[in-house]
């Protein structure tokens, strides 16, 4: 087995055949990572090996496997030692340190009992899939190996703590660099937070929600193929949280997140079809702990639904419609269109915030340097259309019953900052329309692209920052206070 390991190891606590009827008993079988030994990638108490008598009469030698209690634990050191490495963890050579072990094929397999364990840091809580049951026949293709996948499986798994994956399919075990599979799946109630010590490393925190799927898997060295019938989120909290220390990571992992979704995009050998994806009841933010002061914008109450999602454009553009409250407030409608990237990023969306409460905004206007507000709303409305490398659209924000002079709230602040916003509530006053009572602007933002090659989650990025730095920020700057001798906007 050590021969045919790359950067792995095995150890043997005790080995015992049994000449009569050739079965081999393995106990505290070992595995451990070179780069990192302690803790053991795996450790297996117990495998047995035995003959199957009733195939000697077909004139066939095979056997069936046992193996109990099995625990593969991993840490974040051995796993990014391993993501480090010029060897794929597939080009290791696990099976044929598999097939070392016993001298005879292996007809049946069967696994009792199993816990994979994922440790990110010391006193980080583990991420834990427990209580595997596995079996799975014909594993050396002893029968009908003309089949693609000639050995059936079934098995199921305790998924974090109270989820629960079931799964049934065909498997050929014998396909190098490592083996194929064609599975159906149905997941239950799987805790989302049990990964927040993983998803904290991309600066996502997740907190609550429970994730339920069914669909079906093919994996192999010459397809990939993923089929998701429908995936449910309810209950989740996800926060993006944004750092300084983090700011240059950030932008590396848009760049490659961008590359990696057009590097799959319409690839003949990798098909990827979620059918139906709802999140519902749930709470969507983005906190920037890099300002002074913090802020965080929300969606509550969001409810989120993705259909005909796919990375070739043959199978028709993903819809997109999310439903919540801005802030907790503002009636939140999003309505978009994508189609998978070919010659560049190409998609519509249509957006409307209706009334969302403008004093919840003040940390972010005190952030970019504008003045809070005692009493207000904001609505939102606007269309986005991206092909060809360019962005057509606008944004119109509306500002309505702004009162940003505040005795009680203002008391105590200097009479400098007091006489400013004095001057703001002033200049709002004059900006009302007199028949609407709000304050509005409408903003192009449309334009070229910074790179033609930019990939779809880059474009999203740059319309956003298009309509908040062009439209919404200056808007309230333009509408609520830098001109006190403007005239009212029209309409």
């Amino acid at each position: 087995m050590n021969a045919s390991l790359k950067g792995y190891h095995v150890s043997l606590g005790r080995a015992h055949i049994q000449l009569l009827d050739l079965r081999l008993t393995l106990r505290r079988l070992t595995v451990t990572q070179d780069a990192h030994p302690l803790p053991p990638v795996a450790i297996f108490p117990l495998m047995r090996f035995r003959i199957h008598w009733a195939s000697l009469l077909r004139a066939r030698v095979v056997a069936n496997v046992g193996i109990w209690d099995s625990r593969i634990h991993i840490n974040r050191p051995q796993l990014t030692s391993e993501a480090r490495s010029k060897t794929p963890l597939r080009d290791r050579g696990w099976q044929d340190a598999l097939q070392a072990v016993y001298p005879f094929k292996i007809d049946r397999l069967a696994i009792a009992n199993a816990d994979v364990v994922y440790i990110d840091a010391e006193k980080a809580k583990p991420i834990y899939l427990a209580h595997l049951n596995f079996v799975a026949n014909n594993i050396m293709n002893i029968r009908v190996p003309q089949n693609t996948y000639p050995s059936d499986f079934s098995g199921s798994m305790q998924v974090f703590d109270s989820g629960r994956l079931k799964m049934r399919g065909h498997a050929n075990f014998l396909m190098k660099p490592y083996p194929g599979m064609l599975l159906d799946y149905t997941l239950t109630d799987a805790p989302l937070d049990a990964v927040t010590p993983a998803s904290q490393h991309i600066n996502v925190l997740i907190g609550g929600g429970a994730l339920s799927s069914s669909g079906s898997v093919e994996s192999s060295p010459k397809v990939t193929n993923v089929n998701v019938r429908e995936a449910r989120i309810d209950g989740v909290q996800l926060t993006y949280l944004h750092l300084a220390r983090t700011n240059n990571a950030e932008k590396r992992r848009i760049t490659k997140a961008g590359e990696t979704v057009e590097h799959e995009s319409n690839r003949p050998a990798v098909n990827i079809d979620l059918r139906t994806i709802r999140i519902r009841h749930s709470r969507i933010s983005f906190k920037n702990s890099d300002s002074d002061p913090l802020y965080e914008l929300f969606v509550s109450d969001t409810n989120l639904t993705i259909a005909n999602l796919s990375n070739h454009a043959e199978h028709g553009r993903a819809h997109l419609d999310l439903r919540g409250k801005f802030m907790g407030s503002g009636d939140t409608h999003i309505y978009g269109m994508f189609v998978p990237e070919s010659g560049g990023p190409e998609f519509n969306a249509n957006i409307s915030i209706t009334k969302a409460y403008l004093p919840s905004l003040n940390p972010l206007l005190r952030a970019q340097g504008r003045i809070d507000v005692a009493q207000g709303y904001l609505s939102v409305y606007s269309q986005v259309d991206v092909r060809n490398s360019r962005i057509v659209g606008y944004v119109k924000p509306l500002f309505s019953d702004i009162q940003v002079y505040d005795y009680e709230k203002d008391q105590n602040k200097k009479l400098r900052e007091q006489a400013k916003n004095m001057m703001v509530g002033a200049a709002a006053h004059i900006l009302k329309n007199p028949r609407t009572q709000k304050v509005a602007s409408d903003v192009d933002i449309g334009g070229e692209l910074k790179k033609p090659d930019v990939s779809m989650w880059q474009a999203c990025v740059q319309v956003v920052k298009n309509a908040f730095v062009k439209a919404i920020l200056p808007g309230f700057d333009r509408q609520v206070g830098v001109r006190t001798n403007a005239q009212p906007a029209p309409g």
